[in-house]
């Protein structure tokens, strides 16, 4: 069989390279949404029993991806990153014929959380790379690496790690979740949003200083104290699929999600309770303090309210949820999210949490200028680190 030209197959290889390499480092760029999509592969495939290396296999299998694309970019080992890229096309290829024939109800994950595909958009983009790696690959070439790749291939290689250990003691740069900054939540799980135009009878009752309108199936506790009785237009009033929905209960198995959405609040979310030491405790609760002498009210939403772990001084502020819910709401095991009247304005990880100046800044602030600010920063920083690793593998 006589090879293709070699400018064919040189573009052919780069085109798999490149897609491996952006799929690789967006999911890196998030490991915990990679868990979550590697935890739904293992349950379909009735693996469950591995769900606690979800995470670990997810940010093994995007490296590897993220290394085999930059070999293939840069020229480097080039017999051994076209026999990787040919087994992991094919391996990626049988599994989206599973799930375009059994078409179960979960994201093919190809590209993380950034980019979604159905079953038959994602065997479509396995035949194409199948074709590529027929052009680029056969019959296998003799062909030398790039001279001065290396170089390249390695500055790539230390990026994709030093991604993944950023993203993992931090929040991704970009947030592809439902609740990003600059998302408005759904006040609560009932029906009064879905209703039709018209005046809304509510409650208006005050707490710290600050005001809480309530319908009359959804009342407060007895913290807030009544003030009067009003109505409001429906009429601005969107519908629930353009909100983001924060569901959390109390200790009676109440729906209290609407204290979320009212005045300054801090939402604490820990997903995994017993996996925090005494001392990460200790640390959140030191930070509970801070935002409460702000006039901040602190929420701390876990998925097990029964958990021994937590603090005596914790316990009057916590309510339960599921835990792919706080997942979403904060990638960080004891995160920190900061909504302003129902808009998330920021989030912290456990080690980023803000000093006293930055708690200052974010209460006083406009909240929309701030939610701006951190979407802003993140692409920045994103879109520039791969405006540079684009650069460094595909320049000369």
């Amino acid at each position: 069989m006589k090879p293709l030209p070699k400018s064919i197959r040189r573009t052919a290889a780069v085109l798999i390279g490149l897609t491996f390499f952006v799929s690789g480092l967006l999911k890196l760029a998030d490991p915990v949404g990679t868990g979550l999509i590697v935890e739904d592969y293992l349950k379909f495939f009735h693996m469950g029993f591995l769900k606690g290396a979800a995470t670990v296999l997810g940010a093994i299998l995007a490296l590897a991806e993220g290394i085999v694309g930059a070999a293939l970019v840069t020229g480097v080992a080039k017999k051994t990153s076209a026999w990787a890229a040919a087994g992991l096309t094919a391996f990626f290829t049988v599994i989206s014929i599973i799930l375009l024939v059994a078409n179960p109800d979960m994201d093919c994950g190809c590209f993380g959380k950034a980019i979604k595909l159905t079953h038959f958009q994602t065997f479509i983009k396995n035949v194409v790379l199948v074709v590529l790696c027929a052009v680029a690959f056969l019959p296998p070439g003799s062909e030398k690496a790039r001279n001065g790749r290396l170089a390249a291939f390695i500055l790539e290689a230390a990026g994709l790690v030093a991604v993944l250990f950023y993203s993992a003691f931090r929040l991704p740069s970009i947030d592809f979740t439902e609740f990003s900054p600059g998302t408005e939540l759904l006040a609560s799980a009932d029906n009064d949003y879905q209703a039709e135009d018209g005046l809304l009878a509510v409650s208006l009752y005050e707490r710290n200083g600050q005001t809480g309108a309530f319908a009359e199936s959804r009342l407060p506790d007895s913290t807030w104290t009544f003030v009067t009785r009003d109505t409001i237009e429906r009429n601005n009033i969107r519908f629930p699929e353009d909100f983001a929905l924060l569901t959390f209960h109390d200790e009676a198995g109440d729906a209290r999600d609407e204290l979320a959405v009212l005045g300054k609040v801090m939402v604490f979310s820990v997903p995994a309770p017993d996996a925090l030491s005494p001392k990460n405790w200790s640390v959140l609760a030191s930070f509970l303090d801070k935002t409460l002498s702000r006039g901040v009210n602190p929420l701390v939403l876990v998925t097990d309210a029964s958990c021994s772990a937590i603090p005596v001084t914790v316990k009057p502020y916590i309510f339960t949820a599921d835990r792919r819910t706080l997942l979403s709401l904060n990638r960080s095991n004891g995160g920190a999210t900061y909504f302003d009247d129902g808009m998330l304005v920021r989030k912290y990880s456990y080690y980023t949490y803000p000093d006293d100046k930055h708690l200052d800044r974010l209460v006083d602030r406009d909240p929309t200028d701030l939610a701006i600010t951190a979407v802003s920063r993140g692409r920045i920083r994103a879109h520039g680190y791969l405006l540079y690793a684009l650069a460094i593998m595909i320049l000369p």
